[in-house]
């Protein structure tokens, strides 16, 4: 890849960063058939981008379009309810009232007067957050070939399967290192300062992506179709499973208490503020 082509796609996944901005903006302001018109129009744009592109220089990849791409076939229709379930599940959480529910402001204020000390288990999230920030950096400079002797070490007799020619396990890491680390910042922000109402949102969206993750690369590092040399040892399995199951299921707590036990995280009335 060119260095031209490399900064168009960094710039193009810098742009998600002002497009979320304007959908919670608008969300915020209850524009929700704003909303649905913006999104509308984005995937109709990168539709004809796409087409524009492909016609321009087409993919050698022959994988692109498995030559059969152009045939309709029923197992298409297996695919309808991963188009539906989208859009049912946005108009039901666009039609849910902004709060929960209203809480009383001397229980909200008793809990954000809390320092994380006296909440044991936002502390022991921070630490487990710390730790996955730590395993997410040393997967990550594995994926990028970083010669120390731990990160080979780690390769030949823990995961070999971050070494996979198939490439999908490197990808998946870096995944981790430049999405997961930075959610993972700001979800420590978020347990520590209160008053963060974006933390349900963005918990619960990272905890279904890092899930989906997890239980690929889990089933792909155990596969039998996976080359023998880059399956998990049998003496490793154990801690294998230990490590990745964990990782996986953090986000899933963290998401948990930030939607059944939001009091820390909803903001203060402004008639509450000047009390």
């Amino acid at each position: 890849m060119s260095a031209t082509a490399a900064t168009g796609v960094f710039v193009l996944s810098l742009s998600a960063i002002p497009v979320t901005y304007v959908f919670n903006h608008l969300a915020a302001q209850h524009h929700f058939w704003t909303i649905v018109g913006v999104a509308a129009l984005i995937l109709l744009l990168v539709a004809l981008l796409a087409r524009i592109l492909v016609k321009r220089k087409p993919p050698r990849d022959p994988l692109f379009y498995g030559k059969f791409g152009t045939r309709v076939c029923p197992a298409f229709i297996l695919s309808i309810p991963y188009t539906c379930l989208p859009v049912w599940a946005g108009f039901r959480i666009y039609n849910q009232p902004s709060e929960y529910c209203h809480y009383p402001s001397k229980v909200v204020q008793e809990i954000q007067g809390k320092d994380l000390l006296r909440r044991p288990f936002d502390f022991l999230l921070v630490i487990c957050l710390l730790l996955a920030t730590g395993f997410s950096l040393f997967r990550g400079l594995i994926a990028l070939d970083c010669p120390a002797d731990f990160c080979r070490f780690y390769t030949q007799f823990q995961e070999p399967y971050l070494k996979d020619p198939a490439a999908y396990p490197k990808i998946q890491m870096l995944v981790y290192l430049f999405y997961s680390v930075p959610y993972f910042v700001v979800a420590l922000y978020g347990l520590v300062v209160p008053g963060c109402s974006w933390m349900a949102d963005v918990t619960l969206i990272h905890a279904g992506g890092l899930a989906q993750a997890q239980f690929s690369h889990i089933g792909a590092s155990l596969h039998a179709r996976t080359a023998y040399i880059h399956r998990v040892p049998e003496e490793a399995k154990i801690l294998f499973l230990a490590f990745n199951l964990a990782y996986g299921a953090l986000p899933q707590l963290l998401a948990y208490r930030c939607i059944y036990k939001p009091e820390f995280f909803l903001k203060a009335k402004a008639e509450e503020k000047a009390e």
